[in-house]
């Protein structure tokens, strides 16, 4: 989960749920993720580090849902990698 701080610590299970951006706190689209995916990245961890997702993340405050947006990176991925 790299440098995500705001990950740790935390075992609730919330539904992912995709708004205007997967990552609020560096504007990661769902259309970013697919481009990553259709450049090259296998791995989640590739996606992360190609679109700049969850550097310098603060998602308290920035993600409407108050939380990580570890799981909903996660999910796009796994909607469009086949």
């Amino acid at each position: 989960m790299g440098n995500c701080n705001c990950c740790r610590g935390s075992n609730k299970s919330v539904q992912p749920v995709i708004g205007e951006y997967v990552c609020y706190c560096n504007k990661v689209t769902e259309k970013d993720i697919v481009n990553a995916i259709d450049n090259g990245c296998n791995t989640v961890k590739e996606v992360i580090e190609m679109t700049g997702a969850m550097k310098n993340s603060n998602c308290a405050v920035n993600n409407p849902k108050g939380r990580c947006c570890y799981p909903d990176i996660v999910e796009v991925f796994n909607k469009y990698k086949k």
